[in-house]
């Protein structure tokens, strides 16, 4: 999930007309776009003589849709937390095996049951590459001018109608991800973000659609905007929304993880069912997941890792930030988004655009 487009330094694929022939000099990866640091690709044909060749998207729905379609001749995948159950339960993807992968002994694993539980189907299909939160990213002279005793460290400061009518002028953008909104107002009302009832699914909708009309945009590329001040306020990923404070360096930019409860979300490895030799994604995995090339992805994404190394991060500027380094005393008011069905995600993405046109 999912930040800065960069001019690929990877060998890198925009598009593909059919399924790649295979080769046993490269590997190819689908990923989201500029969600890899530029060093890893000369890196890992250093140490593996292999050429890494990217293929990227920019929504988890594009990515959901290509894996289902299979033929895609992905050798591995990475992919939203809340995708896994679907793509197992379609048999979109396969078990991953971890004789070949140890570096994996290093993962989170913590942070890694929360998810299994929440997704137990994915247990055994899909290892964890970075993870982050969804939350509040503002510019806090702007929002304190219109509001000053702003709940800064709330829900509310967006939720609720008479904040964001206010804060309407300077601009507000929310994430295009119906399941991770949905989830955000589930917890503002102090109803379980994991729910799945429709009785509960109507209450976060009445509440998304009070503050609609002072929305100024739904995006997943939110991370422009913050930089250039065209909004004040931005429901984002942790990704885009740590960007401005650790680029700028400045006490302007903040990110907020609400205290009513946050989405942890996971980017996570999974094997494409249609993949051939399962040795080219087992040895990019475990390339990935050393402590080097993992503290140069956290960095380069300003997510968090996925392995434990005690000296990533020291020095390196947000790692001193909560939202950055998300240390124990934040895990309490975690949450990861439930396993929905095809039939369930559909319903929400029809409801979601309804809002997003006035309806």
């Amino acid at each position: 999930m999912r930040l800065k487009i960069i001019a690929a330094a990877l060998s890198a694929v925009s598009a593909m007309a059919g399924p790649a022939a295979a080769d046993p000099g490269r590997v190819l990866l689908y990923n989201w776009s500029g969600y890899i640091a530029p060093e890893t690709a000369g890196k890992f044909q250093d140490a593996t003589g292999k050429r890494l060749v990217l293929d990227t998207y920019g929504e988890a729905d594009e990515a959901e849709a290509r894996l289902l379609a299979r033929g895609t001749g992905y050798d591995l995948a990475v992919v939203s937390s809340e995708t896994v159950g679907r793509l197992v339960e379609a048999g979109a993807i396969r078990q991953i095996g971890l004789s070949g992968i140890p570096n994996a002994a290093a993962i989170d694993q913590q942070l890694m049951q929360l998810y299994l539980d929440a997704t137990p189907q994915a247990a055994g299909y899909a290892l964890p590459y970075l993870w982050g939160t969804t939350g509040i990213a503002y510019d806090r002279g702007a929002v304190l001018e219109r509001l000053p005793d702003a709940p800064l460290d709330s829900w509310a400061l967006v939720f609720d109608p008479a904040n964001a009518s206010k804060l309407a002028d300077c601009g507000i953008t929310i994430v295009d991800s119906v399941e991770e909104v949905v989830a955000a107002a589930l917890a503002y009302l102090g109803l379980d973000p994991q729910s799945r009832s429709e009785q509960d699914m109507e209450a976060a909708f009445d509440v998304l659609s009070a503050i609609a009309p002072y929305v100024r945009s739904f995006d997943v590329d939110q991370y422009d905007a913050l930089l250039r001040g065209e909004v004040c306020l931005a429901v984002t990923w942790s990704t885009d929304g740590l960007a401005p404070l650790l680029e700028q360096g400045t006490d302007r930019y903040h990110y907020a993880m609400p205290r009513e409860g946050t989405n942890l979300w996971a980017d996570l490895f999974v094997i494409p069912s249609d993949a051939g030799d399962l040795g080219a994604p087992e040895q990019l995995m475990d390339f990935m997941l050393a402590p080097e090339m993992m503290a140069a992805a956290a960095r380069f994404t300003n997510a968090i890792s996925s392995v434990s190394f005690p000296e990533a991060g020291a020095g390196e500027p947000g790692y001193d930030s909560p939202a950055a380094a998300l240390p124990p005393d934040a895990r309490g008011r975690l949450y990861l988004l439930p396993s929905r069905s095809g039939a369930e995600k559909r319903l929400l993405d029809r409801r979601w655009r309804l809002l997003q046109i006035g309806m």
